[in-house]
């Protein structure tokens, strides 16, 4: 499974701008490629192992872990073997109070507003209120999924409960990123999208330095910061990503997919396929079907 870089697809309905995703993958194929959105995320790992990288951070999900995603921060997930996970989405307007008072003042507009920022591994916060945000967090992916009589309001509820636990534990994190930062992580977004809309074509690490107005040796570096992976590792691995898709969804000769995702060496495609996925083209196929 992959996303365009920026998801803009709507979480929720127009009248409750909240979504819960459950994901139960059998086969350890799961991957969501580096991507971003306004939305808060916030993933539980219900069983299995999932693998996060977030603003170039990686780092692993075990069974009864969960993590925070902020708003516009890049981020990819993959499983390894059988695992069931959870995703709360969610605009952070969501919590936004009609009338302004202290409250939306001190705690709610320094979160929606971007000042504050989720912390993104649950190893931030100490052993009682992890157990306390992973109540919170359970019974809103049960109501969502089973909506009882005034689910929508008690997910609010909880919600607002966590946010208040991060509060009282000290747990938000300052916002440090300068504008010039900002620009930089604008212009790797751009960069992203550029490999997505020309996947099939040569992608060389000059066009891409160019994007970001940088040199190549500083660009790679840079690019192994907020992603964590180098721009070619990237490339394959989406080259690899996006062959997926079309094993999975077509019958086209497995030469003919490695063309079309950029792959001009077909040994070297089925070298790559297996070093990612650990099985050649055909057996994904198989198994997918």
């Amino acid at each position: 499974m992959t996303r365009a870089y920026h998801e803009d697809r709507t979480h929720g309905t127009s009248v409750f701008h909240l979504q819960v995703y459950s994901h139960h993958d059998k086969d350890g194929f799961y991957f969501v490629s580096q991507h971003w959105h306004e939305e808060l995320e916030w993933v539980y790992a219900e069983y299995g192992i999932l693998h996060l990288t977030v603003h170039g951070r990686s780092f692993t999900l075990n069974p009864g872990e969960f993590c925070f995603i902020n708003s516009g921060e890049l981020h990819e997930i993959r499983s390894t073997g059988e695992s069931l996970h959870h995703a709360v989405v969610f605009n952070p307007d969501f919590l936004d109070f009609a009338l302004y008072d202290a409250c939306q003042h001190n705690f709610i507009r320094p979160v929606t507003k971007g000042r504050l920022l989720f912390p993104t591994f649950c190893s931030a916060f100490p052993p009682e209120g992890r157990e306390q945000i992973l109540f919170h967090m359970q019974e809103i992916i049960k109501l969502y999924h089973t909506l009882p009589s005034c689910a929508l309001l008690s997910i609010k509820i909880h919600i607002l409960h966590m946010i208040e636990l991060l509060f009282q534990k000290d747990c938000f994190l300052e916002n440090t990123l300068s504008p010039k930062g900002k620009d930089s992580l604008d212009k790797l977004k751009q960069v992203i999208e550029y490999i997505h809309e020309n996947l099939a074509q040569p992608i060389s690490l000059q066009t891409l330095a160019k994007i970001c107005f940088m040199s190549p040796n500083y660009f790679c570096h840079y690019f192994k910061q907020e992603i964590g992976k180098t721009p070619i590792m990237f490339i394959n691995e989406y080259r690899i990503e996006k062959a997926c898709e079309m094993l999975s969804g077509s019958d086209l000769p497995v030469s003919d997919i490695s063309l079309s995702v950029g792959f001009d060496n077909f040994s070297y495609f089925i070298r790559k396929f297996r070093e990612y996925k650990g099985v050649t083209p055909k057996k994904y196929r198989l198994l997918c079907k």
